[in-house]
């Protein structure tokens, strides 16, 4: 239990290095959290920003693989 606890602690502490290393990626992360809250609003407000959840979703993976790539 207590390992997995640690495990995700150290996983925002990777990010914030690879941030810190690759300050392009902090940017491409602030647009896809831009883009994500724009398809939720979407979602609530039944409107064509809906269609931003699904890249935003893609983006967020993909933004994962890349910081994992630069560990």
């Amino acid at each position: 239990m207590a390992a997995c606890i640690v495990i995700g602690v150290d996983t925002w502490f990777d990010y914030r290095k690879v941030w810190a290393g690759h300050p392009w990626l902090l940017v491409y992360a602030v647009i896809v959290a831009v883009v994500f809250g724009l398809g939720i609003t979407g979602f609530f407000l039944r409107g064509p920003l809906l269609l931003l959840f699904i890249p935003a979703l893609a983006g967020v993976y993909v933004h994962h693989m890349l910081v994992q790539k630069r560990l």
